[in-house]
């Protein structure tokens, strides 16, 4: 007897998990593949029901389905503080608000891609609902395009937002009424709106928290309230870079070196010290960092109080104050980084005779030997060298050589170990390389015509990766001669201001960026392409 009794226990309690292996959802093997999505059965409240007082949003649909993520996926206009809480069910989800819905609101609620089914994960197209706590549905809409500022590409997943028309600078402060998301095409469609005054901003919201809290996010705006009392489809927006002020997020600290890295990129500074007589060797090692260096007449502990001017690409400058010391513990002589240098162009491409090379080195230059650097068609011929074919910028870290030559053939351009020693005492390396001089019928040529009444206008041609290559200021008629075969862009920018320079725009000046055209070009994305001894003599605006 007590053993049967043990057998029926061991059914009971093995019985569950039997049944619960048994309902586990899974595809049956063969047959066709599944591609019908889920569908939506049924939803509290009903789809555009009117006068809904509940506290959840329930939808159920014809199959079980997954919601992975879907906190992320959810979008809710219009905004508010209400918060609310997501269940997973078998064939479908519920939303729980914490407090009861605005009065007299129509609502959207989207879950984008974020409902699949669970075989083949086929997305759902009844993903969104909409339905009032009032009366009637709010039925007006806008819809438009935004690209980028530079290079005029659409954007994806960019957020279109309306706020308040007494906002004051809404998109650092607050999160839109209501919003959406642009496609891969940049396009974008808010619906279901209530009649009224809004402001139009955009951003790129990386950190997906629907405010322009991030240094160097993109912005766009629109330049005056829109008045919603009717459709709009033409609400058509420009992203730019925003001015983040840069400030040290991170100290990068040795006994001999401190690195201060920025939270966003700078152009240039200006070191001022508090103390006279104090002084420190720098350079910007990179956007975002940089790097100085401990005077031999000071001990690692020793504390130097500076204000670093950092200053943007388009003048803006931002103070930092800083109390300089180094790190007290030795670093090990391997743990210093060596001098290098990076020469452009590289030897694997051919070179004009109008010699223009750079020198980019990984800490400034304390000393130069002329001697040890020769350049000209070969070692028993080398040019005379004297410190004006030399321009020195980035505190002595970027060197810049130009000369015009009748060569034909080969340059010759070597450095001797010691031809530069750093700050920190250290050498470079032996680097020798030979160029071949392209004849004139290597290159090839774009020109053509600026058909305006002004000459306030920059003429920028650039390579495929967008970075600019030549320009010319206020040419009605511009030529880029002697260029080498590729792939390039031409673009006309306009100088409202006249500073002969291009202004990208301040969103909280309301000042949008200056206007850039774009040659069409002959293939997709604008690019014109350019061979060998071609000449293109139409690329007009």
């Amino acid at each position: 007897m007590p053993f049967r009794l043990l057998i029926v226990f061991a059914l009971l309690v093995s019985l569950p998990i039997l049944l619960q292996n048994c309902a586990q959802v899974a595809q049956p093997p063969g047959g066709k593949k599944d591609t019908i999505a889920p569908k939506l059965v049924s939803s509290i409240p009903k789809l555009r029901q009117l006068n809904y007082a509940g506290k959840t949003v329930t939808l159920e649909y014809n199959e079980y389905v997954s919601t992975e993520n879907i906190q992320q996926k959810i979008t809710i206009t219009p905004q508010d503080s209400n918060t609310y809480s997501v269940r997973a069910l078998p064939t479908g989800l519920r939303l729980n608000f914490d407090r009861p819905l605005q009065k007299n609101t129509t609502y959207t609620i989207n879950f984008s891609d974020g409902i699949k089914d669970v075989t083949e994960r086929n997305v759902t197209t009844d993903s969104k609902i909409v339905f009032s706590t009032g009366p009637v549905i709010d039925s007006l809409y806008l819809s438009g395009n935004v690209v980028d500022d530079e290079t005029r590409t659409p954007i994806l997943g960019f957020v279109v937002g309306l706020f308040g028309e007494n906002d004051t600078l809404p998109i650092n402060r607050k999160r839109p009424a209501y919003y959406a998301r642009t496609d891969s095409n940049g396009n974008f469609r808010i619906e279901n709106v209530k009649a009224g005054r809004f402001k139009v901003y955009g951003f790129d919201d990386k950190d997906l928290n629907l405010v322009n809290n991030t240094p160097g996010e993109r912005v766009g705006f629109r330049d005056s309230v829109l008045n919603l009392n009717r459709n709009y489809t033409d609400i058509n927006l420009i992203a730019f870079r925003g001015y983040g002020k840069p400030r040290v997020s991170r100290r990068e600290r040795t006994d001999e070196t401190l690195g201060l890295e920025l939270s966003s990129g700078i152009a240039d500074y200006r070191i001022k010290f508090n103390k006279p007589g104090d002084t420190l060797v720098s350079f910007l090692e990179s956007p975002k960092m940089i790097r100085l260096f401990r005077p031999a007449n000071r001990a690692a502990g020793d504390t130097i109080n500076i204000t670093v001017a950092a200053e943007d690409s388009v003048g803006n400058v931002t103070e930092l104050k800083e109390r300089v010391y180094f790190s007290p513990l030795k670093t090990r002589a391997k743990d210093r980084k060596p001098l290098t240098v990076q020469v452009a162009p590289t030897a694997s491409e051919p070179i004009d005779n109008n010699l223009d090379f750079t020198l980019t080195f990984s800490k400034p230059v304390f000393r130069v030997d002329t001697n040890l650097i020769v350049i000209g068609p070969d070692s028993t011929k080398p040019f005379k060298l004297t410190a004006s074919d030399f321009r020195w910028s980035n505190n002595y870290s970027r060197l810049m050589f130009k000369r015009k030559t009748e060569l034909r053939d080969t340059l010759l351009f070597r450095l001797q170990k010691g031809a530069f020693i750093s700050v920190q005492g250290d050498t470079s390396s032996r680097y020798s390389v030979k160029y071949r001089i392209a004849d004139e019928e290597s290159f090839g040529l774009i020109s053509g015509r600026v058909n305006r009444p002004d000459r306030n206008f920059v003429i920028e041609l650039l390579d495929e990766k967008y970075q600019v290559v030549r320009s010319v200021y206020g040419t009605p008629t511009y030529t880029f001669a002697r260029l080498r075969p590729g792939r390039y862009r031409v673009r006309l920018i306009l100088d409202a201001n006249g500073n002969r320079k291009r202004d990208i725009g301040n969103v909280q000046k309301g000042i949008q960026p200056e206007i850039i055209i774009y040659h069409p070009g002959a293939e997709e994305g604008g690019i014109i392409p350019l061979k060998a001894n071609f000449e293109l003599t139409d690329i007009d605006f």
